[in-house]
Parts: C-alpha cells; sequence; structure tokens
C-alpha cells in the first residue's frame, strides 16, 4: 500500500516536470521567433531606404532652341502639260510626211501632206462659181435700183451669192486641211499612219507631248492642303537629284473619295526637255519659320501610357515630357519647343530610370 502511493507521487512530480520542460521549450521557441522576425524586418526596411536614397548616374546634355522652317514634302510624279493627238479632218491619200518618231518638232512645222489634188480643183471650181453669182448679184443690184427687177429676183440674186460664197470657203479650209502643221513645240510621240495610207475625217495621225512647262503632281493630306496655295513657290527634286524652283499652279476643291487626299500641281519650267513625263519626285515647300529644338533619335522613349516623349532633368529627377514631332530628318528630329528655351535632356542611361527617379547628373563633353 506505502509502496503504491509512492509510485503515484512520483509520478505526478514527473509529469509536473514533463510538461514544466515544454513550457520553456515553447517559451525559447516563441522568443527566437519574434526576435528574427524583428530583425528580418528591420533589415528589410534599411533595404528599403538604402534603395530609396540610391541614385542613378546618366549622362545628360542642355539643348536649347534653334529657328526652325516647317517643310511640306509632298510625293509623286511628273505629267506633261499637254497631250493632244493630231486627227485627219480631209479624206485622201497621204502624199508627204516630214516628221521622225521620238525627235522635238517646233510649232508651225508642216509635218504631213493629204494629196490635195482634188481639193485645188474644188477650190477652182467654187471660185468660178463665186465669180459668176458676184457677177449676177452686182446685175440684179443695177437693175432694181434702175426698177427692171423685183426686190423679190434681187434677193434671190444675194441668198445664190452667199452660198457660193460659202462654198469657196469651205473648199479652202478643205485644201488648208491638207496639210497638217504641229500647234505647239513638242515631242512627237506616236505615229499612227504611213506613206501612201489613205486616211478618213478623224483618223489618228500622231500624238504629240508638251513636256515645257511640265508638271509635278503629287497628293497633299487635308492638314497640309490648308498650308498651300495657288502661285506659291516650290522647289522640285528630282528622282535624279535635280533641284528646280516651280509654282502651284492648281489646287483641287474636292479630295479623293479613297485616299482623301488633295492633288497639288507645280509647274515647272522645261525647256530643254531633259525632265520627262511619269518620273517620280518631291515637292518641297517652305513654311514659316518657328523656335524647335532638335534631338537624336535615340533619346526618344514611350512612357506607360503609350505617348511618345524624352526624359528631361528638371530639379535634379527624372520628369517624362510628351513631344510633338515637326520633322524627321533621318540623323534626328524636330520637336515643338512649346515655347521653352532650354532642356537638359538624358542622353544615356534613360532606360534605367522612371519618372521622378533621383538622379546623378553627368554632362556630355
Amino acid at each position: 500500500m506505502i509502496h503504491s502511493i509512492f509510485l503515484m507521487t512520483k509520478l505526478k512530480s514527473c509529469k509536473k516536470l514533463i510538461k514544466s520542460k515544454y513550457f520553456y521549450i515553447l517559451v525559447t521557441i516563441l522568443f527566437i521567433f519574434f526576435y528574427f522576425s524583428n530583425y528580418l524586418d528591420k533589415t528589410e526596411n534599411e533595404k528599403i531606404n538604402e534603395s530609396s536614397l540610391k541614385t542613378n548616374n546618366v549622362l545628360v546634355e542642355k539643348i536649347f532652341v534653334k529657328p526652325f522652317t516647317k517643310k511640306i514634302i509632298l510625293r509623286g510624279y511628273t505629267k506633261s502639260s499637254r497631250i493632244v493627238t493630231l486627227r485627219s479632218q480631209v479624206e485622201g491619200k497621204i502624199s508627204v510626211i516630214n516628221y521622225t518618231k521620238g525627235l522635238s518638232v517646233k510649232a508651225g512645222k508642216q509635218i504631213v501632206l493629204v494629196d490635195p489634188e482634188d481639193k485645188v480643183a474644188k477650190a477652182k471650181e467654187m471660185e468660178a462659181l463665186l465669180e459668176q453669182r458676184k457677177k449676177e448679184y452686182q446685175v440684179a443690184e443695177k437693175l432694181f435700183k434702175n426698177g427692171f427687177r423685183s426686190e423679190v429676183k434681187l434677193s434671190e440674186s444675194r441668198t445664190n451669192y452667199e452660198n457660193a460664197l460659202a462654198l469657196f470657203e469651205r473648199s479652202q479650209v478643205n485644201l488648208n486641211n491638207t496639210k497638217v502643221i504641229v500647234p505647239f513645240d513638242s515631242f512627237l510621240e506616236d505615229s499612227f499612219v504611213e506613206l501612201g495610207d489613205y486616211l478618213k475625217k478623224g483618223d489618228k495621225i500622231v500624238k504629240l507631248v508638251d513636256l515645257d512647262p511640265i508638271f509635278l503632281e503629287a497628293s497633299a493630306s487635308e492638314n497640309e492642303v490648308a498650308n498651300l496655295f495657288v502661285g506659291q513657290k516650290g522647289i522640285a527634286i528630282i528622282s535624279n537629284g535635280k533641284e528646280i524652283e516651280g509654282k502651284i499652279n492648281y489646287i483641287s476643291a474636292s479630295a479623293d473619295d479613297l485616299t482623301r487626299n488633295f492633288l497639288v500641281q507645280l509647274e515647272i519650267n522645261n525647256p530643254e526637255k531633259e525632265i520627262l513625263s511619269g518620273i517620280s519626285g518631291e515637292i518641297h515647300i517652305q513654311q514659316k519659320k518657328i523656335e524647335a529644338f532638335f534631338i537624336p533619335s535615340s533619346v526618344i522613349s514611350l512612357n506607360n501610357q503609350g505617348k511618345l516623349g524624352i526624359k528631361i532633368i528638371v530639379a535634379k529627377k527624372v520628369t517624362f515630357l510628351p513631344i510633338k514631332i515637326l520633322s524627321d530628318i533621318g540623323t534626328g528630329y524636330w520637336i515643338d519647343s512649346e515655347n521653352k528655351k532650354e532642356l537638359t535632356i538624358i542622353t544615356r542611361g534613360q532606360e534605367y530610370v522612371l519618372d521622378g527617379d533621383l538622379v546623378n547628373e553627368n554632362f556630355k563633353d
């Protein structure tokens, strides 16, 4: 009995001891956990503070406004000022051809003769008839004045004379039309007849192209056409690099249904006929001078909203500045100054900094 009581007492004391050991272990674990948690939070905060104080080094350059003349550039093709197809005005056989296809011809030159033999005979016949009717009318007029001829007979004689005069003039026109004359200085583009061909009235003979002046036609958007007017001077730059001054002689009043662009035509003097029709070229129209910045293309970037701009420095902080491009010249861009006189732009390292970041400025040598 005593032994049993002793064992029970011993067991209770062991349970208390075990409980007290677990308690101390638990307390120790909690202490370590909270200690390291505070340490990690402190370390993280220190890192954040360090990163917030950290500044990036960037290369910058100060730029200033410069005078800029905006230029409207329109692209198109040259076009002859006139294309005319000469047609026969009489019937007959071609008896003379006096031209060479592919060469220039002067105004007034006779290039084709339609055999005039029957036309000459007809003209002589009408001339004789006219003389007869004229004499008849003169006699009738004298008789009428003397009271020997009625007014009706006088009127008939006058009508016969006028009809004969009309027939004579028509015969002279037909005779003259046997000669095909060049109406203006031109390039003989094509020929449709050969010596001995029989022509009917309206048959094609030759095609003439007028290259002086020559036109450079291009399309202009609604924004561009608002700054153009007839008589405005411009420079035509042909595909071979030749530059020629001209003036706008035509602007269409309505836009093309498909492209919504307007046709613009620049007139160019071409006395030597060096510029041919169908050659590609550009029309350069100078606008008024404004103030603008010139920037290299490498400094342009996009912000989170997809806007085009550059990163500048304001009070040692990065600022994203949206830009309006006025002209792209290949090596860089002209941008609107927006009433600013100077800017400090980041030329290197802009991809590593964000809007609002503090930076160390290193000016470009």
